[in-house]
């Protein structure tokens, strides 16, 4: 249950905190002509960042049961930068407010130049949690250094993991831009088809070299785990092939023009690829530990607790934004 729980609201997680970084970076390299591409963008970017934060904790909190002992180690060694992952995001967030107010106002591009800088860092950060916390090999070298500022880079999967995730969320801010340009368009409106175009461009470019970088990724896993996708373990095997498959689909799609189909596929390739993370995880760290292994007390009250309030607070949300769009009509 924990671990199904995981995996849904890392996905959710993962889908906005790719338009608000990727947005970000977006709006900042949006060359001057084209800046009403970063108008569009720029009054959704706060609200992405704060949804992205809302949603992540959730699977922050799954994980933490379940590999609660190798999480907690990972940010214990390397305290001083996973504390500055929460400054650097609430300022990043600040700067975006800014920016949505002065979008075409000079120094703008200053204003999310700084802001994607601080993302970026943040994502560097989370970056080096999720390698430390699945690699306890690396622990004694981090537990050698006593200001608690620990960067795992000596590990191989380092850096084309984080690229992977820097060029998934330029691809998809760039589908979610078509995306909400895509009716306008459709009317005729030659700013909304050049935006349009201009999503379309980023999402098929970033994902073409996502898909190499993806393949680095792969080959620079530890062996047992490259082993287990490389023929080793055949649903393993099955879950990856569907997940390039269906990112392959996503990208004909970008190229014909149709971001709502390539929304569909690029939304079903992230949840595959979640999948696939957690496998990753989970042949890391085992045999010495699988979250099987952990004593299970069922507590049902808790948990009846915690889906009324899951169905009072989704009732709650969409009974809001419904009044929000009828006033934005009155």
């Amino acid at each position: 249950m924990f671990e199904v729980l995981l995996l849904v609201t890392f996905a959710a997680h993962v889908l906005v905190m790719n338009v608000a970084l990727g947005g970000t970076l977006l709006a900042c390299c949006t060359p001057g002509p084209r800046r009403g591409a970063a108008g569009a963008l720029a009054g959704r970017l706060p609200t992405a960042v704060a949804i992205t934060v809302n949603l992540g904790v959730p699977p922050l909190l799954f994980a933490s049961v379940l590999y609660g002992q190798y999480l907690y180690t990972a940010a214990i060694l390397s305290a001083r930068t996973w504390v500055s992952f929460f400054l650097l995001v609430m300022v990043a967030y600040g700067l975006l407010y800014r920016f949505q107010s002065r979008v075409q106002a000079a120094g703008a591009t200053l204003l999310s130049g700084l802001a994607a800088v601080l993302l970026l860092s943040a994502s560097l950060v989370m970056t080096n949690i999720a390698t430390l916390s699945i690699r306890p090999e690396a622990w004694n070298v981090a537990a050698t250094m006593p200001t608690g500022g620990f960067f795992n880079l000596a590990d191989p999967t380092f850096f084309p993991r984080w690229l992977h995730f820097v060029l998934a969320s330029l691809a998809l801010a760039g589908l979610f831009l078509a995306l909400i340009k895509s009716r306008a368009a459709g009317q005729g409106d030659d700013d909304a088809r050049e935006a349009m175009r201009l999503g379309l461009a980023w999402f098929t470019r970033a994902t073409l070299v996502q898909l190499a970088v993806g393949t680095w990724f792969l080959l620079t896993l530890p062996g047992k785990v490259r082993h287990l996708f490389l023929a080793g373990n055949i649903p393993a095997t099955a879950i990856l092939v569907v997940g390039v498959l269906l990112a392959i689909m996503a990208l004909v799609h970008g190229f014909r023009g149709r971001p709502g189909r390539a929304a569909l596929y690029a939304v079903a390739t992230v949840c595959f690829m979640v999948v696939v993370r957690d496998l990753v995880r989970r042949m890391s760290l085992a045999p010495l530990f699988l979250p099987e292994s952990l004593p299970v007390n069922a507590q049902y009250g808790p948990f009846f607790m915690f889906l009324a309030s899951f169905l009072v607070v989704a009732a709650s949300t969409v009974w809001l934004v419904a009044a929000h769009r009828r006033a934005g009509k009155e």
